[in-house]
């Protein structure tokens, strides 16, 4: 259906022991950039970030973080640690860049404190892969965070004492940690294992969100008049029917959940469910068969 770990980018099964720290990001105010140990992790994948950089800060103390690494070769779009101490034009400026970036609490030099980032580059995964961590992408960081214990938290972060980013809507949210680590090197990159429940953890988030867009797409439609609430239930229900019957794609799920809705006792309804089960026949061509019979069509 969705890709759990869209995080995650492929590069060429332990229990958890701890229950997970859920909801560790709160709102937080504005940081104060006078203080000399705040950092600015850009990503520039999503923006220039060399070149917003540059524009507002002669002189600026910073490091791609594939700088020195087997990444070198991609430089151009490498994550770039900067240090914002006191950078008032970068600061007022910050629409340009706060989308796509993390600002980090560390009392860490700047190479020591890019050396550890490098270490997280990639990760290992179960099946002993390595794959690219996008950590630096504030829209994925806040989930990745509140999927580790703290144990896993207080390693990855390392010298790190505390995080901070920005929502949709220009809020600041982040937390802090007196759990400060020894810090990794570049040599270490892979080090950070992701695990099965790491990945389920993701999954059942995808799944709750694409489950809220239906809702809301229903909703606004006012659907058959369903409340919220009403179609909350429904949704849940219908695309883990769904699941069951191999109609994974988000594609697929959508249009199974709109006939149910039009439909619901006649999807329910034997024939409609033998059609359905037929695991030989692709999931598109078995909803169009079943979306043109519900319909009255032919052919």
């Amino acid at each position: 259906m969705r890709n759990a770990s869209r995080w995650l980018m492929p590069l060429g099964g332990l229990p958890m022991r701890q229950e997970r720290e859920h909801g560790l990001m709160q709102a937080v105010e504005e940081p104060d950039i006078e203080r000399d140990d705040l950092y600015l992790l850009l990503d520039s994948a999503a923006l220039p970030a060399l070149q917003i950089i540059y524009q507002h800060d002669d002189e600026p103390r910073l490091e791609p973080l594939y700088r020195g690494t087997r990444h070198e070769s991609m430089l151009e779009c490498s994550p770039v640690l900067y240090s914002l101490a006191g950078q008032h034009l970068m600061w007022q400026n910050r629409e340009r860049w706060q989308s796509a970036g993390l600002l980090l609490e560390s009392a860490a030099s700047i190479n020591d404190l890019a050396n550890h980032l490098r270490s997280l580059l990639s990760v290992s995964l179960p099946s002993g892969e390595l794959a690219f961590c996008r950590f630096y992408d504030p829209a994925l960081s806040e989930r990745f965070f509140d999927s580790l214990t703290q144990e896993e938290l207080s390693a990855w972060l390392g010298p790190v004492s505390g995080i901070l980013l920005t929502t949709e809507q220009s809020k600041w949210r982040g937390f802090t940690t007196n759990q400060i680590s020894p810090g990794r090197t570049a040599d270490d990159e892979g080090w950070f294992s992701i695990h099965p429940e790491h990945l389920a953890h993701w999954q059942q988030q995808e799944r709750q969100r694409f489950n809220q867009r239906l809702v809301n797409h229903f909703s606004a439609d006012d659907f058959h008049g369903k409340s919220a609430s009403e179609l909350e239930v429904i949704v849940d229900q219908r695309v883990a029917e769904a699941e069951t019957l191999s109609i994974s794609s988000e594609q697929q799920l959508f249009a199974y959940v709109e006939l149910a809705l039009q439909f619901p006792e006649a999807i329910d309804s034997p024939e409609i469910h033998t059609g359905l089960a037929n695991m030989e026949e692709p999931a598109e061509h078995r909803l169009a068969r079943i979306e043109a019979s519900l319909l009255g069509l032919h052919g």
